[in-house]
């Protein structure tokens, strides 16, 4: 294990180039889901016209989170179903709804000057978070067909563009903004449509649910912190809420999420070990304390500039968070949608969460909006001593665990090498690259492999290269886990020498 670490460290690790075109339309097609979903969730969307009561601002908001959190749910539980061609049509019917919606909604209200009834507009916004949540399944889908780096890039530079896109929406007048808004799904899903049959994103394969969930879990703590900061992150959008909705709100929010987007590529950038092993939740401890701890007494300007800070959480959370899905799903042979869904599923039932109590708490004049922010610090305080203290791990893997005991030292060390074989095979390595994988999967290090198949360093690092681009990895790290994680079919039993010759 000593040698393997430190060939894990050692700093000569080819690098695979980057697909600027594919970043660049990745990055164009998915800004419209966010800057749809940023334009429903933080005020002024295309229902709420020239209404300025408060308490209807949240129950829209509600309806929407519903739609959200059901279609989540809805697509955690039926990953397999979703895969096949008529679970594709029905996602792609879900995002037309969506704009369907939104036109005729918009329509009515503009064309009779008066408000429809909150019943209507209730069930209005919930379809239309379902339609909108649809479309976050292609982009899924698309992000683990990518290489890391390209992930990262195009997650990061979406959410950023889509934040933009989100003050164009609520600066421009009607009926542009309307327009934007209606259009803009089905552009999205027209371009992910259009990269999923280009020969540049090779599909991943598909993993069926129930082995996923044989697989990797996540546990039931990582879940429920998940809600928890969804909870505080539904306090803090919801309290904009009291905020005169101008182009200072709109700017700021824009510019607090593209902060929170450099803030989250900082963190994959310098400690992707951290986010990996779940340290999301503690980077975003000083920042949610540093922004709800002035909220509690200050009213105004500064109260509205700490607000800002909560959407920069959102904007970090959810960067790392798909991520840390994506991550997990690549390395223990599980589905992509069935995590990131999951945990979109417990984050935005906590917004949910988050808005009923506001909505409660203001108007039985229980609690006003300090004390919502003092409240939500409390949670914050508790959530980072529970982490600090008990740790909370997203992933649960007894049952994998508890297969691999149950197997021989002898066996296990034959399957180690049938997976290897299998996997130079499924990625057509070549025979001399087959052999420089089977050391680098001991954990040989680059002049190991020179003495031992009599060639030079620079030839190692091509075959190396050559290796990480075919496996589409960037590390080795990431070439034991592909080994470790292989599933040799119906584990079939080593091959036994035949002594027939010998009697």
């Amino acid at each position: 294990m000593t040698a393997m670490e430190k060939c894990m460290s050692d700093p000569v690790e080819p690098v695979q180039g980057l697909n600027s075109p594919l970043v660049f339309t990745t990055v164009c097609g998915f800004s419209l889901y966010w800057a749809c979903l940023f334009t429903m969730l933080m005020r002024n969307s295309f229902m709420d016209g020239g209404i300025e009561v408060l308490w209807y601002h949240f129950f829209l908001r509600i309806a929407f989170l519903v739609g959200c959190v059901a279609m989540c749910a809805a697509m955690a539980f039926a990953t397999d179903f979703l895969s096949t061609q008529r679970g594709v049509r029905m996602q792609r019917g879900g995002v037309f709804m969506f704009s369907f919606v939104a036109i005729t909604s918009s329509l009515i209200y503009h064309s009779t000057g008066m408000p429809m009834p909150l019943a209507f507009d209730c069930v209005a916004w919930g379809l239309a978070g379902v339609g909108l949540t649809c479309l976050f399944m292609p982009w899924v889908e698309l992000m683990g067909s990518i290489t890391r780096r390209e992930m990262v890039l195009a997650l990061a530079g979406s959410i950023a563009l889509g934040a933009c896109l989100y003050l164009m929406m609520n600066m421009l007048p009607f009926p542009f903004n309307i327009a934007l808004l209606c259009i803009g799904p089905l552009c999205s899903l027209a371009i992910v449509v259009m990269l999923e049959h280009s020969d540049e994103v090779v599909p991943a394969p598909f993993i069926p649910r129930e082995r996923s969930r044989e697989n990797i879990k996540l546990t039931l703590p990582f879940r429920a912190m998940t809600i928890a900061y969804g909870v505080v992150l539904g306090l803090g959008i919801g309290l904009t809420t009291q905020i005169q909705g101008d182009a200072a709100l709109y700017s700021g929010i824009a510019g607090a999420t593209v902060f929170g987007v450099v803030a989250a590529v900082a963190c994959l950038r310098f400690m992707p070990e951290r986010v990996q092993q779940n340290g999301a939740f503690q980077i975003l401890f000083p920042v949610l304390i540093i922004a709800l701890l002035p909220m509690s007494f200050l009213q105004g300007a500064p109260a509205t500039v700490c607000n800002m800070l909560v959407f920069a959480c959102f904007a970090i959370f959810e960067i790392a968070g798909i991520y840390l899905m994506l991550f997990l799903s690549e390395r223990h042979k599980a589905s992509r949608l069935q995590l990131a869904c999951s945990l979109q599923a417990c984050l935005f039932a906590g917004v949910l969460i988050g808005h009923l109590i506001g909505v409660v708490a203001t108007s039985s004049g229980v609690m006003d909006y300090p004390m919502l922010s003092a409240a939500a610090l409390a949670l914050v305080v508790v959530l980072a001593i529970m982490v600090t203290l008990f740790g909370v791990g997203p992933v649960d893997r007894s049952g994998a665990l508890a297969k691999r005991k149950d197997i021989e030292p002898n066996v296990e060390h034959g399957r180690w090498r049938a997976r290897c074989e299998a996997v130079a095979r499924e990625h057509g390595l070549s025979a001399r690259e087959t052999e420089v994988f089977m050391l680098l999967a001991k954990g040989r290090g680059i002049e190991h492999i020179q003495g031992k198949l009599c060639i030079s360093g620079h030839t190692v690092k091509s075959h190396v290269y050559n290796i990480y681009r075919k496996m589409d990895i960037n590390s080795r790290e990431e070439l034991l886990d592909a080994v470790e994680l292989y599933e040799i079919a119906a584990a079939r039993p080593l091959p036994t020498e035949d002594t027939s010759h010998r009697d």
